[in-house]
């Protein structure tokens, strides 16, 4: 039901008239279906865009007040943002875009977060810092990924998820109170996060964060790591067709292939045993397919070819970054030694030279949108993280329910769309499938719940930690006794945090 004129009033007094609407024509761009949905989210009564921390305090305390719910969003593009029922606003974070602090001294930045990976990123570079880029392209908010949702990305091997880079931080409750969390709760500064064991950093945060389900995270501070390279990066020509090299005295980029994932698993953790290379993965194949070529019709041409089936069912991708071309020369020779003591070989030299010619697919994965070209379905699954030997378990686990929905023709034939990425040396991975779909298919909808259920029901009568605990109830339900009742414990930190529901409830 719409927002009585009273609380919009109340609202509008908070962010002022220029930052509130309940235009029809602003609430239509927030309740369109997704590409992968055939459902459209129910309508939020009103979209707001809070400039500050204390702005966020006053709208969640009257949304207790009136038991409105609001959700918290920047890039919008998954389901979570969107309101799953009726009496949701949204807040539309992106003019809390500052990048308040580089510290390079102490290593760390302090974000809003409207700040986005290719404005961070670039930024850094120029004071001989990084950090690890999630893996979605450099229009996502770095805050949503370090504290509010999933933040793998392909450099984890040297480095780490983005949740382990997470210091101090500034928080508004679902009730409206501020926290500052880590060195800020006393004034100490933002270099810092929480004590070790159970802290606010998990309820916040966790694995995979709370989609906005927890309360507003305003600012960040995240750790940074120095950056090997140069400070700017050495493009050439212009999207779709540019390249992207790094010095070759002290970066190199490989594939290999494998003759069994058993073979490609031990090489992953040989070299996470051995500490070399800044990031190593078993990367999909048909999102490099479409990550390769600048048109569906260049995809299917190359897909059809068969080589990318051929040459990455079981690949190792290895991107190489030292300080020194002696430091390169020894991680080069010790990697060519793991490779051939378990069966590797380099892999075709027309796909070595895409990665050769491109290596932003290590730094910013400015292509990553070309997933989205083929104009129909797509969706992930799996999503969670265990050792390297668990996650490869998963892996070899996925053609017993894959197979029905290849056959039916339901989904792209491309049952090695998987990929593997370890971490801190591989001291645990993460696994993710992804999946692509016509739309134009008959019950087209029902495709990505059918897909997910199966790949879940797999994990569980497997006993595998492949699926990562859901929001929604049934799924988390079902898969919650695999990870210690996880759900049970989620409905109680929600139950004592947020006692009427008004955060994105789940």
């Amino acid at each position: 039901m719409p927002l009585s004129r009273d609380v919009y009033a109340e609202l509008e007094q908070v962010v002022g008239p220029r930052h509130i609407s309940d235009k029809p024509w602003i609430l239509a761009g927030v309740r369109a279906a997704q590409p992968s949905s055939p459902m459209k989210p129910p309508s939020p009564e009103a979209v707001l865009l809070p400039g500050s921390a204390a702005e966020i305090q006053q709208i969640v305390r009257i949304c207790n007040r009136h038991g409105i719910r609001y959700i918290a969003t920047i890039s919008s593009l998954i389901g979570f943002a969107y309101p799953s029922g009726p009496g949701t606003i949204i807040l539309q974070l992106k003019r809390m875009n500052q990048l308040v602090e580089v510290n390079a001294q102490d290593r760390y930045a302090v974000i809003e977060p409207g700040v986005r990976h290719g404005q961070l990123r670039t930024e850094l570079m120029k004071h001989g810092l990084t950090y690890p880029v999630a893996a979605v392209g450099p229009g996502g908010s770095v805050l949503a990924n370090f504290a509010c949702s999933s933040g793998d990305n392909h450099c984890q091997h040297g480095a780490s998820r983005t949740n382990r880079y997470l210091l101090g931080l500034e928080w508004v409750t679902p009730e409206g109170e501020l926290v500052r969390v880590g060195s800020l709760a006393n004034d100490a500064g933002w270099f810092c996060a929480d004590g070790p064991g159970p802290s606010l950093r998990g309820i916040i945060k966790g694995f995979v964060g709370q989609w906005s389900g927890m309360g507003v995270v305003t600012r960040i501070a995240i750790g940074l790591d120095a950056w090997r390279g140069p400070p700017e990066l050495p493009t050439q020509g212009r999207s779709p067709s540019y390249r992207m090299r790094l010095d070759p005295a002290c970066h190199k980029t490989f594939v290999f292939k494998f003759p069994t994932l058993e073979q490609a698993r031990d090489a992953m953790i040989a070299i996470g045993e051995a500490e070399i290379a800044q990031a190593v993965l078993k990367y999909f194949n048909a999102s490099a397919a479409l990550l390769a070529t600048e048109s569906a019709n260049e995809f299917w041409e190359l897909w059809d070819s068969g080589l990318f089936q051929r040459e990455l069912a079981r690949p190792l991708y290895v991107f190489l970054s030292a300080w020194t071309h002696e430091e390169l020369e020894y991680e080069e020779c010790v990697l060519r030694d793991i490779i051939a003591e378990f069966g590797g070989a380099d892999v075709d030299e027309r796909i070595q030279r895409i990665y050769s010619d491109n290596m932003d697919f290590y730094i910013l994965v400015g292509a990553l949108q070309r997933v989205l070209r083929l104009g129909g379905g797509w969706a992930p699954c799996k999503l969670s993280g265990d050792s390297i030997g668990h996650m490869f378990e998963v892996g070899k686990a996925i053609p017993e329910f894959i197979t029905p929905f290849i056959e039916q023709g339901r989904i792209l034939d491309a049952p090695d769309n998987w990929q593997i990425i370890p971490l801190e040396y591989g001291h645990s991975a993460h696994i993710e499938l992804l999946f692509l779909y016509d739309r134009n298919q008959p019950d087209w909808g029902k495709v990505p719940m059918d897909f997910m259920r199966a790949s879940m029901q797999a994990d569980i009568r497997n006993g595998h930690h492949g699926t990562m605990p859901l929001r929604t109830v049934a799924a988390s339900q079902a898969i919650g006794a695999l990870f210690s009742n996880a759900h049970m414990w989620a409905n109680r930190v929600k139950d004592a945090f947020d006692p009427q529901r008004v955060s994105n409830p789940f």
